[in-house]
């Protein structure tokens, strides 16, 4: 893990992490946030069609939807929308078949004037009611609320019981990824309170004669109109995100450009954001964003938490129509030493993780606090360096070299804060040290590999540096989704110095599986590597290497099949020898001219791993 910093506010605008903006894609808090149920988080599995028993909400308020019957449990679907997971609801009809989730009745579901919903769905089929989400007991019975599939293929809405229940415009379309979202108002005059908008457009508008929701005392469900109706959903969802409040069409844009990257479901009006196209390197990961709408209503900040490390708060010059919208592409995140280009210093490392950043702006340029958060960004534990030495880079393209924006103006506890930049630039951005040794990033991983050598896999990695790393965890999976812990090795701690470590597994998988080493640091934050892959076929070659280690000698390659290529390569990928032989099963590799290290051998295309000393 390397010793990243984070950004934070002055002390006198306060900081991101207290007062920022936590909901999805930066929009509102765990106060008004009341319920965001995503299919890629909170799953009691996440194993492809298996049933899902539990499905826990990721606003910050403690809600958990359960089913105990089997057979009324939706299945999880690993990868539907974009690579982005799903449940799948049966359309099973009969009665105590139906598949749906439930949760007690929750005072922050109603007792409110205002309203907004947002739903990620695909559906297989049409017929009765199929409701999406809803929290009542029965047809118009302690009804706070129901989003529902219904006659005609369209989206129909319930608010404070069903006398003012109305529909979308459109049809819905089976097969479909389909982003809708419902707002109710109860300030407004009835007639303009309740709206239904398709992917940013404004389809419907319809009176509600109810100016607030009072309590009910009924449950939440998702999938059934109520817990005693067999009626089934018959199709996928994949996302619902439900505000206590009725947000501003700022708010509004930002979280829909937020799901139109995730699933890739383009949007007809307001598209803002094209970090998500596939020429751009599809940056869709926790795109969050600030802005203001024509109203002059806005979003005017975003926590770190919300994208994944990055936070920003405006300062000035964000007008009407203006929009910045931030994303990336990258799971997981690490220090490197690598694609540096352009960034002076002696000791230069970067975030692996990158953002698109992509800018509207109507007038005045926006001026803009920026926030980097160690923990947020997957590198916690880091013990942060002088200031001077984290700068904030930038460049045009997916390659080439980076450009110096900014140095950073203070540190507080794990963020490092650049303030007053003045963001006028599409493109890709982010954080980097000039001098990692006085300035570092958590655990520094150099490499990790895993190699098949007679029938069993020894894993192997090595880090260039350390701080407060507690133990590794070597994981293995037959599907490179759901992983189990095959054992752990004890962490140096704090190191300054390259350290080898190492792990056999001597009863691996038979055929392909797959490898990946969870770092895990003394506060139980953790870290976790590229993934690698091994065949293990019944046909097992037998192969030997010769002194290994080596001090920079002739090595023997034995090999009881035919040898026709050998091609030796060091720990950052490179090619350094290669030859092509013509059948034989010997080969003397001679090192002399090698430098002291790691280095791989791939014979037949097989690797094997060998030191030089």
């Amino acid at each position: 893990m390397y010793n990243f910093l984070s950004l934070t506010f002055l002390s006198a605008l306060l900081t991101f992490s207290s007062f920022g903006q936590t909901g999805p894609a930066g929009v509102g808090t765990s106060a008004t946030n009341v319920l965001w149920l995503k299919a890629d988080a909170g799953t009691s599995t996440s194993t492809n069609g298996s049933p899902v028993a539990s499905w826990n909400d990721q606003s910050g308020n403690g809600v958990i939807l359960n089913q105990g019957t089997t057979a009324q449990q939706p299945q999880f679907v690993s990868s539907l929308m974009n690579g982005f997971p799903a449940l799948e609801f049966d359309n099973n009809s009969s009665s105590g078949q139906n598949d749906y989730m439930i949760t007690p009745d929750n005072p922050i579901f109603d007792n409110t004037n205002g309203y907004s919903f947002f739903t990620v769905t695909r559906m297989k089929g049409f017929g009765d009611a199929q409701s999406i989400i809803s929290k009542r007991n029965n047809v118009g019975n302690e009804e706070a609320f129901m989003l529902f599939y219904y006659t005609g293929n369209k989206l129909f809405v319930d608010i404070d019981n069903d006398n003012n229940r109305f529909s979308n415009s459109a049809v819905s379309a089976i097969n479909t990824n389909k982003i809708y979202d419902f707002f109710y108002d109860g300030t407004l005059l009835p007639p303009q309170r309740s709206t239904i908008f398709d992917q940013e457009v404004l389809q419907t508008t319809s009176v509600e004669s109810s100016s607030t929701i009072p309590d009910k005392n009924s449950p939440l469900i998702v999938g059934a109109t109520h817990s005693g109706d067999p009626r089934a959903f018959n199709g996928y969802i994949s996302e619902i995100i439900m505000y206590r409040t009725k947000l501003n069409d700022a708010q509004r844009t930002i979280i829909n450009n937020h799901l139109s990257a995730k699933y890739d479901i383009s949007l007809s009006s307001n598209d803002w954001y094209v970090g998500d196209n596939p020429s751009n390197g599809n940056y869709d990961r926790n795109v969050a964003g600030i802005g203001m709408d024509a109203a002059g209503t806005s979003n005017p900040q975003f926590s770190p938490s919300t994208c994944a490390g990055i936070g920003i708060q405006t300062v000035s010059g964000l007008d009407n129509l203006d929009y910045i919208l931030v994303g990336h592409a990258s799971p997981t995140n690490s220090e490197i030493t690598t694609d540096i280009a352009g960034i002076a210093g002696m000791n230069v490392s970067r975030w692996q993780r990158i953002w698109y950043m992509d800018i509207t702006n109507t007038g005045a340029v926006n001026t803009a606090n920026m926030t980097f958060d160690m923990s947020d960004g997957g590198m916690a534990g880091v013990n942060l360096g002088s200031t001077s030495n984290y700068i904030l880079v930038y460049r045009a393209a997916q390659t080439g070299p980076w450009t110096e924006i900014a140095t950073a103006n203070s540190i507080v506890g794990d963020q490092i804060l650049f303030t007053n930049q003045n963001l006028t630039l599409d493109g890709y951005y982010t954080l980097a040290t000039k001098d990692f040794t006085m300035s570092p990033l958590p655990v520094e991983l150099v490499y990790f590999d895993a190699t098949l050598t007679n029938g069993q896999v020894a894993l192997a990695w090595e880090t260039a540096s350390e701080f407060n790393s507690s133990y590794f965890d070597v994981l293995r999976s037959d599907d490179g989704k759901n992983w189990s812990s095959i054992g752990t090795v004890p962490a140096q701690g704090n190191s300054q110095i390259t350290l080898d470590y190492s792990l056999i597994d001597e009863s691996p998988l038979s055929g392909v599986s797959y490898y990946q080493l969870k770092e895990v640091d003394l506060n139980g934050s953790f870290h976790l590597s590229d993934i690698e892959s091994i065949n293990n076929s019944r046909k097992i070659n037998q192969v030997k290497i010769y002194p290994n280690p080596t001090d920079k000698g002739l090595v023997t390659v034995v090999s009881d099949e035919p040898i026709t290529t050998l091609f030796v390569y060091n720990a950052l990928g490179e090619t350094i020898f290669e030859v092509r032989i013509d059948s034989d099963d010997t080969y003397l590799l001679d090192t002399q001219s090698f430098e002291s290290g790691m280095y791989w051998i791939n014979l037949n295309g097989e690797k094997y791993k060998l030191i030089v000393r």
